[in-house]
């Protein structure tokens, strides 16, 4: 009899239950639950039979049957709309770790910057009972998050876009105007009168907004030429940077809306023959690990990848909970962090004017 019982739920093309389990070691269903879950209602030799047994023949907890008695997964979804700028795998890991502290694994939806797949993305992660999302910085409509949202799905806005904020769904934000006055100041601060911005517009609408107001306070004016738009990528930094330098009158600083685009406009000074910060002084904002690490280092206004995955996670968490004290919106400072990549402005007529 054992060995047709473990015959039984040894089957390749059947997955054994605790009933199987049960019937194999002539105990009921719930003195073997009991036993899984290690409760002292169960003899420590019952709890030896019912483990060993359960081991070998290789028996596994039922997620969905489990999903459904508690109504939960364990699986939070974190949508994000690149991974080609490290920003974004950066808190991606941030939010892995908080989360696997509360035993939830996360699952990545990498949206391409591409609405549509971002709104199949998350139909399919409603259907498949995630019990929460994160969602960070995405072309998506907002309208399709909150439909979602209003249907009892938790949900968090992560660094959500400038130029659209929700209602309804509780977000995490970084106060990106402070980020745009905080580089201009800087560059002011070094002597700079001739800058231009390299901004993704109208998503990063703050950090220009904050960065041109601040000129205007020192009596600056942005001229047409020196707005540059980008699209947050590398490669549209260079070719923006590219445009600045070729003007009569080229920049003697550089503020890139991000990191990414600020390394482009590194490398296009480097193609041009410009040195940095000699002939051109160049900021980026994210703080990315490789900025650290660029020749010169890159001046960045600094966003706490740390307190943007905590406190959208412990958001999210707290719906999760059920906890009624849930702050709408959260906002996370940023911080100028100076390196070499910025200095004082080059003397009129020396290798730029050359």
């Amino acid at each position: 009899m054992y060995y047709l019982s473990l015959y039984y739920v040894c089957r390749k093309d059947v997955m054994a239950t605790i009933y199987d389990l049960a019937k194999a070691l002539g105990v009921s269903q719930t003195t073997v639950a009991n036993a899984l879950k290690g409760k002292s209602n169960v003899s420590v030799e019952t709890r030896r039979r019912v483990l060993e047994y359960a081991q070998k023949v290789g028996y596994r907890p039922n997620v969905l049957a489990r999903a459904l008695t508690q109504r939960r997964t364990l699986t939070l979804a974190f949508m994000l709309p690149t991974i080609a700028n490290p920003f974004y795998p950066e808190i991606a890991e941030e939010i892995e770790c908080i989360a696997r502290k509360h035993n939830y694994q996360v699952v990545f939806c990498n949206t391409h910057n591409d609405g549509e797949l971002g709104r199949q993305y998350l139909d399919r992660l409603v259907s498949r009972w995630v019990d929460g999302v994160i969602v960070m910085g995405l072309s998506m409509n907002l309208a399709d998050l909150e439909a979602q949202f209003q249907q009892s799905l938790p949900i968090v806005l992560c660094d959500w876009q400038e130029n659209e904020q929700s209602a309804i769904i509780p977000q995490v934000s970084v106060d990106f105007k402070l980020a745009g006055q905080l580089a201009a100041r800087h560059l002011l601060t070094l002597g700079h009168r001739r800058m231009a911005i390299i901004v993704d517009l109208p998503l990063q609408t703050l950090r220009f907004e904050g960065f041109r107001l601040t000129l205007e306070e020192a009596g600056l004016q942005l001229a047409p030429e020196m707005i540059q738009q980008g699209n947050s990528e590398l490669a549209s930094g260079y070719s923006a940077a590219q445009r600045l330098f070729a003007l009569e009158h080229p920049p003697t600083a550089i503020f890139a809306a991000n990191d990414w685009m600020a390394i482009g406009a590194m490398e296009a000074a480097y193609d041009m023959g410009l040195q940095v910060p000699r002939d051109v002084s160049i900021i980026g904002l994210d703080d990315i690990v490789v900025s650290a690490h660029m020749r010169p280092p890159l001046t960045t206004i600094a966003i706490s990848k740390q307190q943007l995955a905590k406190a959208a996670t412990e958001l999210l968490l707290k719906q999760l909970n059920k906890i009624e004290d849930i702050a709408s919106s959260v906002l996370v400072p940023p911080t100028l962090l100076p390196r070499p990549s910025t200095t004082v402005p080059p003397v009129d007529g020396e290798k730029q004017n050359a």
